[in-house]
This record gives C-alpha cells, structure tokens and sequence, in this order.
C-alpha cells in the first residue's frame, strides 16, 4: 500500500488513506460490539471473515473521518471502486496483523489499553487530562459505545505493537543516508545538439487532400458540444445595483466616512531578468550566474531593449512576458527586490542583486507615490459600492415577486417588464460552461440543460452572490464546426507533425554519426550547446523537463552520447553527460541528521510494506462479494 501511496501521492485517495490511517477512532479492527451472525460474507482472510456489515460501518466511519479531515471531498470520490478497495484493505490488514500477534504471543491488558486512550489530546480538557465526559461525547458523536471502541482500540494497541516490532528491525547506517544524500544531490550538465521543428517548418507542405483526410478523422476534435441559449434574470446585489439611485449626498458621507481607505499607498510597475541562483550551489555555478547576470546588465546598458533581453535570458516566470511583473506594493516583494525597486529612478535599471531566488535586473517602469484619491477619483466606485449595498436589501423581495408571477403563468420577460428589469438573453453556451459562465454548480447546470425550450425553470438556481430565474430560448445541438473554419487549424498541425518529424529523423542522422566516429563532434561543435546543472527530475532551464532524458543521462557514461534523441518541450535533443557536480560536502555535514532521519522512516516503511506483502502471499484471501466494491 505504501508503493501505491508513493506513485499515486498527489491524488485525492491517497488523502483518503492517510485521513484513514490518523483517524483515532478507528474502524478496521474486528467491530467486535457488532452483531454479525447473520450478514452475508464480503471476504474470508484465512479462517475469519468481513461481512457486509462490517465493511459498510467501516466504510461509513473512514467516509466521516475523511470529511471532517478534507471537507472537499465528494460524496462521488467517496463512492469510488478505489475508496472502497483501501477500506477493504485496510480491514484485511488487520486480520493479518493480528492473526501474527497471536502467533508471537502479542497481546494487551485491559489496564494497558485503556492507559493509551488517556494519552490521546482529544480526549484532555483544557488541564491537559484525560477527561471521562469528552471520552463519552466523542463516541456518541461517532455512534460507537466504550466497549466497542476500546475493543476496536486494544486491536488497533495490538496491532501497532506489531507494526512497531518490524519497523525497528528497519536500522539504517550513516554510509547509507550519505548515499542517499549523494545520489539526490548529484547534478549534471549536458552537451546538446537540438533540432527543433520550427527549423524545419518552411520545408513542408500540405495538400488539400491532407487537410480533408485529416478533416475526417479527427471530426470529433472540431465538435461544437451541445449549447443552449439562455433568458434569465439575475438577482445578484451587483447585477440589481443599476436599478438603485444613489445621491451625490451620500457618497460624499461614504468618502468621509471612509477616509482611510482612500489612500493610495506607494507603487511600483516593473519588468525584471531573473538568473536562478540559490545560495547552497556549488561556488563555481554560483560563479556563472553572476556572470551571467552581468553580462545581461552590460548588453541593457549597451542600449538593448530589456523586454527582448528578458525574454531571452530570465529563468523567472516572467520570461514570456518580457519580464513583466506589473504594479505591486512594499511588503509584496522579498526586501533586497524591494529595496531596489523603490529606489531605482522612473524610467531606469537597477544594478544587479541578489535575492534568496538568484539575481535580478529590475526596470522600473512607473512609480506612483503613496497620496489621497480625490473624491473625484473614486466617485464611481462609492455609487456602485453604495448602489449593491442597497440592491443586497432588495434581493430577496425581488426574488419573492418575480417568483409569484412565474408561477402564475406569466413569462420572463412579461416578469421584467413589470418589475421594470431587464431579462437578458445569453450567448450559446455548452453545458460545462454554464458553472464558469453563471457561478452555478454541476448540477445545477444539468438541471439547465434538462428544460424544455421555451419553459422556465419553477425554482431559483443559486449563482455567485445570488440567485436567478431561468427561461430556455434554444437548444443547439452537437455539430462539426466547418472545414474552412478549421482548415488553418489543421493545415499548423499538419505542418507540425512533418516538422516533429524531420526534426526527429535530423538528429537521429546527427546521433548515428557521432556513434560511429568521435571525430564528428568537430563536424557540429558550432550546434552544441552546454546546459546549467540539473538533478534527476530532470528539468533543465534551457530545455525544459523530460525525466527519461534525466534517468539516461544520469546513468550514462561521461562523454558519451546517449544511445537515443529525446524530445524536450523546446525540441528534439542530441546529448551527452559533459560534468557532474557532486552534492555538496558542507550541506551533508548540516543536514546530517534530518537525512538519518528521513532515512529511517523511508526504510522503516519498505520493510513494514514488505512485511504485509509476505502476510498477505500467505494468506488465504478470497472476496466473496467483489460486486460490493464496485
């Protein structure tokens, strides 16, 4: 379980497993309060069984820990095969677990078991001590007795018993966190020759019969989903603000009222290059990043536009941008970038600095400084502020009388006219924009998509900041959209291919000849290029990531090329190992202890996991009632 935990650790179920595993009202642990005679088995785990019964009261139990623990978890995630399995899972383990206690002769005493439940936190009051009531109210809260808990807890005491006894068989020496420590902080660099399809996008063409057959094949890609055109009305405080009158009085009152938040505080509009560096890099590579960063600020000096610089060279975000960051406050920035901002001129470049990301080039486009906004300035935005405020009172009145006449037969838009609002007529829109489009939800969007044309929905659908009446004008169904319309789409993608294509076959001639001769690295010494260092997730600032090329690279020989081209987002590359940078001597000596550590648990857990896998390979398991997991 814990392999799949690892490959599996940015999804929602692995959330579920350890909401499952921390929860301490436990569930898995034989409900031995439970009367079960009679209940159709799940599984058999040897001699014993799981009945339905008892699965679907631990299911309910994990699925109340799990909300409590992520209160956005669904009731559909909650009812997936994969949910039920790790409840399962988590029972069949504890038959196991306790089956080998009874084996070693583990075991707990009632005085034991209930002296771990006086240790647990939720169950102290504010003396920090174990207090009968809380124990009690927590139960109830989760429809369990004192017997059944504690019968379920000593289980679960006994099985961490066992648990704990494997994990300390688990030791792990410091020459084996060094070489752990050394493998995760080894970095390389690479010597590259890169083919890149827009090099060869001039040399293709597409035929009008490429383009059709391309056209019918991939029709389902060019489908205009199934839209619907919408009349509704809104009953929003912002969307009934225009119907409300707001005097010059009262906004002059609001701005008084409201000085505070009248000042404008001191901004800056900036662009900056950005030189990744961080502090525990290698000497020699924090060398090249300030010659690197000075190399761009003589060229910006030099007179070349900085945008185009940044786009080039920054490793920031911002690259694409030219750099830009936009107008930002003091405090939104680390200080040394703060700091430089703020005091370099309007209109200017600062020197070089180095911040705990790298080093920055910062031009300062504008600076506002911090002053009042006139109630001139803010006039409108008082009128709108005060204008919801006022339709916020409103809303659910005229919801109530909108609401009256359309049940009464009338239709939208004679409900506008008479209300004297305005029903609005929507775009086509499909039905998974309609959430985006109206801040509705799901469901509430296929309640939409289910109205018959031409009828009202009889109740409000509930939106972003209010609610609204809703009338289908149209349904549009499903359809291609035009060849022409598309053709350019095609014709590019068409184009791309032959290009990824040639590009592919460029560098495997490339590779062929370097394999066959050294002496034909001379022949492309002007194309290779040589990349910053990068670790083994494999994302390298010139290239971007292809952890494939990382594992190859790493494992490869120094000098040679390795045995195939990868393709990287920026092209198809040809490369080979040309330095390795040993994790640093110093950062072991301090992080020592944290690597022991972390060490440890990591190999307390393979050996735990390959403990419950051999239970498990010698158990007799078998589900009775696999229908139930579905």
């Amino acid at each position: 379980m814990l392999e799949i935990m690892r490959e599996n650790a940015s999804g929602w179920v692995v959330k579920v497993i350890f909401a499952i595993l921390i929860v301490v009202f436990v569930f898995a642990f034989g409900m031995s309060g439970m009367d079960t005679g009679n209940d159709p088995v799940l599984a058999t785990v040897n001699d014993q069984i799981i009945t339905r019964a008892e699965f679907e009261d631990a299911f309910q139990r994990a699925a109340e820990g799990m909300r409590k623990s992520n209160p956005s978890v669904t009731s559909a995630q909650l009812q997936t095969p994969q949910f039920k399995q790790m409840v399962l899972g988590e029972l069949i383990n504890s038959r196991l677990l306790l089956d080998e206690a009874s084996r070693l002769g583990i075991s707990a005493s009632k005085k034991e078991v209930f002296a771990a439940i006086t240790r647990q936190s939720i169950f102290w009051n504010q003396q920090g001590q174990f207090d009968r009531n809380i124990y009690q109210m927590a139960l109830r809260s989760i429809r369990m007795t004192p017997p059944q808990f504690e019968a379920n807890f000593r289980n679960e005491y006994i099985s961490d018993k066992v648990k704990n006894m494997v994990r300390q068989t688990g030791v792990v020496t410091p020459e084996q966190a060094r070489q752990i420590y050394d493998w995760v902080g080894e970095q390389i660099t690479i010597d590259y020759i890169q083919k890149t399809p827009a090099d060869f996008m001039k040399r293709v063409n597409v035929t009008e019969d490429e383009v059709e057959k391309f056209y019918t094949a991939n029709e389902e890609k060019f489908m205009v989903p199934e839209q619907v055109r919408l009349r509704y009305l809104s009953f929003t405080p912002s969307d009934l603000a225009a119907y409300q009158t707001v005097s010059d009085e009262e906004i002059k009152a609001y701005y008084d009222a409201n000085a505070d938040s009248m000042i404008q505080k001191e901004q800056v509009k900036a662009r900056h290059i950005l030189i990744l560096s961080k502090e525990d890099d290698p000497e020699n590579v924090q060398k090249e990043a300030r010659n690197k960063i000075n190399r761009i600020y003589k060229k910006a000096k030099a007179g070349s536009d900085f945008g185009k610089l940044a786009q080039k060279y920054s490793e920031g975000p911002s690259a694409p941008r030219g750099g830009e960051l936009g107008w930002f406050g003091r405090g939104d920035m680390v200080p040394e970038f703060e700091t430089a901002a703020f005091t370099t001129p309007k209109g200017s470049f600062s020197q070089p600095i180095r911040t705990q990301f790298g080093w920055h080039i910062i031009l300062v486009e504008d600076h506002k400084k911090a002053e009042t906004k006139t109630l001139e300035q803010v006039k409108d935005e008082i009128s709108n502020t005060l204008a919801e405020e006022k339709a916020s009172e409103k809303v659910t009145d005229m919801l109530d009388q909108s609401m009256d006449r359309l049940v009464s037969g009338m239709k939208l838009e004679d409900v506008a006219d008479e209300l004297g609002m305005l029903a609005v007529t929507s775009r086509p829109i499909p039905e998974k924009f309609l959430p985006q489009a109206f801040g509705m939800t799901p469901e509430a969007a296929k309640v939409v998509m289910s109205i018959p044309v031409g009828e009202a929905h009889q109740t409000p659908l509930a939106i972003d900041g209010g609610y609204m009446l809703v009338e289908k004008a149209e349904d549009i169904p499903a359809a291609p959209m035009e060849l022409e319309q598309v053709k350019p789409v095609i014709i590019n993608n068409i184009k791309k291919d032959k290009a990824t294509e040639l590009a592919q076959k460029a560098a495997e001639d490339i590779l062929a000849e370097l394999a066959a001769s050294p002496e034909a690295a001379r022949k492309y010494k002007g194309q290779i290029k040589t990349t910053t260092p990068f670790d083994r997730k494999g994302t390298v600032a010139e290239l971007g990531q292809n952890e494939n090329m990382a594992t190859a690279a790493f494992a490869a020989r120094d000098n040679a090329w390795l045995d195939q081209p990868y393709v990287m987002p920026s092209g198809i590359i040809v490369a080979r190992v040309a330095k390795r940078i040993p994790a640093p001597e110093a950062a072991w000596e301090a992080q020592k202890d944290a690597w022991m550590q972390q060490a440890s648990q990591n190999y307390e857990n393979e050996v735990l996991n390959a403990f419950m896998t051999g239970l498990r390979e010698k158990a007799q398991i078998e589900i009775a009632r696999p229908d139930l997991l579905n």
